[in-house]
């Protein structure tokens, strides 16, 4: 799940959940895996069936919530749900309040997924509106399935309202709303043409009713009378909140914010997957101000943001252009007897950066490597019974680099770092995947060498990015300085 790093903070889908082992607690699941040769177990995305089973599986195992989900409504994921709850979270915050919570959910659907999350995790109490007959009853049937009665109600609205004849039946802290995207079945069918290209597609098939997805103006004019609407309702409502399902809409939302002068607002993404939807909300109490709002985003990129490289001073004799030369082949020499293959890419006279990569982990435990390999060459020369001053031919395989054969491996030998253009520098250059004879093997740990020179000549070590683990990176850089030897 590419975007899943992204997630809220308080997300428990960060971490993909265990098929495995939810095909072992829930039978009525496993029909809808498919493992294959590795024995790892995948889901098809592009079953309705399959994601229907996913989405009842998962408010089971994590929520206890029984749900029902007709086939011909909106199959709602989870992990995108449960970043809309938790961002309201965040926002009651401000309010101070933690009892007594109330709030409004603007079409519900026939899942009820948003009023049984908050009701379950939270025990708000809330109106759930929607004006599909036949989702409503499948919404009134999964309440009662649950016992929620008690937090949620379903009311049936005109298509025309959403909150002014619910509002005058009390206050409520907060409403919430997953409007239709589209405007017409045109541009539903065109996929979501605004989707960059450099994205990877939804995994997820299409599962919805065109009522659920389609409305007359798409959603910028159905948020925009959401929006027109609630400056009727004023302080009745302390916080509105919306999805937004196109990020273009966002600077002509917030200009309508702007224009019926509402006190604060505050946008949010919800990651998920390969999906990004946007979050809006809004209100006219003077006493909040929603701008104060944790904002999920930024707390992540925090704790995403890059350490600082390891560094390591050369020990070379003399800081110079020959001796920077040497030091910077040297450890070359050292990449590739790790098997490393190396592309350069900056070049200056006082920097050389590489991209490195490792196949795998050749770099650890070299005392037990060297003890082993020792125990392997006097075992071979007690069963020749004597020693020449010339190796023998078992003791010459020992010694050489071993070099696998090429019917049944590959050849991972570095490659030589080829002069490049000042244009193809580190500093927002496009990282050209390295190719590696036949097939390219699965890249075991990849980091970023820098070798400069000014005062001193120094050997800076860092990773290539978020996912891949720093220990590997501290490991290196000791085999680094347990074998670069000094410059004579």
């Amino acid at each position: 799940m590419a975007m899943n790093k992204y997630m809220h903070p308080r997300n428990i889908y960060k971490s993909p959940p265990n098929f495995k082992q939810l095909a072992l607690d829930y039978p009525e699941f496993r029909e809808f895996l498919k493992q294959d040769i590795t024995g790892k177990v995948n889901i098809d995305f592009q079953n309705v069936k399959s994601l229907r089973a996913l989405s009842c599986t998962l408010l089971k195992n994590d929520f206890g919530l029984e749900v029902e989900m007709p086939l011909n409504k909106l199959i709602p994921t989870i992990p995108l749900r449960l970043n809309y709850i938790l961002w309201l979270e965040d926002l009651m915050s401000l309010t101070g309040k933690k009892e007594g919570v109330k709030g409004i959910d603007i079409g519900t659907g026939a899942s009820c997924v948003y009023p049984l999350l908050a009701a379950k995790k939270n025990k708000w109490s809330m109106v759930a509106t929607e004006v599909d007959k036949e989702s409503i009853s499948y919404a009134r049937k999964n309440i009662e399935r649950n016992n929620m009665q008690d937090l949620i109600e379903v009311t049936e609205v005109d298509k025309n309202t959403f909150l002014k004849i619910i509002a005058e039946n009390g206050d409520y802290d907060f409403c919430m709303c997953n409007p239709p995207f589209f405007a017409s079945t045109q541009e539903l069918g065109s996929g979501m043409n605004t989707r960059n290209l450099s994205r990877p597609r939804p995994k997820n098939s299409f599962c919805a009713s065109v009522n659920e997805v389609v409305v007359k103006g798409g959603e910028v004019d159905f948020i925009s009378c959401l929006i027109n609407e609630s400056k009727e309702v004023g302080e009745a409502v302390k916080i509105y909140s919306t999805m937004v399902g196109h990020k273009k809409y966002l600077p002509q939302l917030k200009k309508l914010l702007r224009e019926v002068q509402v006190t604060s607002f505050k946008e949010t993404e919800f990651c998920q997957g390969n999906t990004t939807r946007w979050g809006l909300a809004w209100t006219f109490c003077q006493s909040l101000d929603l701008k104060k709002c944790p904002d999920p985003m930024k707390l992540v990129e925090r704790k995403l943001k890059s350490k600082d490289p390891l560094c390591f001073k050369l020990p070379v004799v003399e800081i110079n252009d020959l001796h920077f030369c040497s030091a910077t082949d040297r450890l070359l020499d050292i990449f590739s007897s790790l098997q490393m293959s190396v592309e350069e890419v900056t070049r200056k006279n006082n920097i050389r950066r590489f991209f490195v990569s490792a196949f795998s982990n050749n770099w650890s435990n070299q005392r037990k490597k060297r003890r082993e390999k020792n125990r392997k060459m006097n075992d071979s020369l007690d069963s020749v019974g004597e020693y020449s001053g010339s190796p023998s031919s078992e003791e010459h395989k020992l010694q050489s680099p071993r070099r696998e054969d090429d019917n049944n491996s590959i050849d991972y030998d570095a490659k030589s770092p080829g002069k490049r253009t000042n244009h193809d520098h580190f500093e927002g250059a496009f990282i050209k995947k390295l190719k590696i004879i036949d097939n390219e093997p699965t890249i075991f740990f990849k980091f970023v060498a820098t070798i400069k020179y000014d005062d001193y000549i120094t050997l800076e070590l860092d990773s290539f990015d978020n996912t891949y683990n720093r220990d590997y990176l501290h490991q290196i850089l000791q085999y680094i300085k347990n074998n670069f030897q000094s410059s004579d």
